[in-house]
């Protein structure tokens, strides 16, 4: 899968380069689209520092990932600054231009530990 696309339909939910980098770091056997993927962090309340929080204690890898990588951290970050609609509306533009990163995602054997690890830190992020 590309990376560099998944990165950025990632990116689109806020929770963006962690999707990209889950499909990378999480083994899976699952089938959803980029959208289902991210939906608990496209739709979340969270600040980009809860999120950053709740990635370094529940998805550390991934949380490695970003720290290592400032540009796709601060394009995450940016993402918070956006509301959920805004976000929404990226990521369906994003899809719209790009209908083969949808297919790629939906076909990305990994898809499930993309799904596990971001619904996990939605679901903790308000903890921090």
């Amino acid at each position: 899968m590309n990376f560099i696309r998944i990165r950025r339909a990632g990116v689109l939910l806020g929770a963006g380069a962690a999707a990209a980098v889950a499909l990378a770091l999480a083994p899976a056997t699952a089938s959803a689209s980029p959208a289902d993927l991210v939906a608990p962090l496209l739709n979340s309340t969270c600040t980009f520092n809860q999120v950053d929080a709740a990635l370094h204690d529940k998805a550390p890898a991934l949380a490695s990932f970003l720290d290592q990588n400032p540009s796709y951290k601060d394009e995450l970050r940016a993402k918070f600054e956006l509301s959920p609609a805004e976000r929404q509306a990226e990521l369906d533009q994003y899809l719209k231009d790009n209908p083969d990163a949808a297919n790629q995602a939906a076909s990305d054997p990994r898809a499930g530990g993309i799904a596990a690890a971001i619904q996990q830190v939605a679901d903790s992020c308000h903890n921090y």
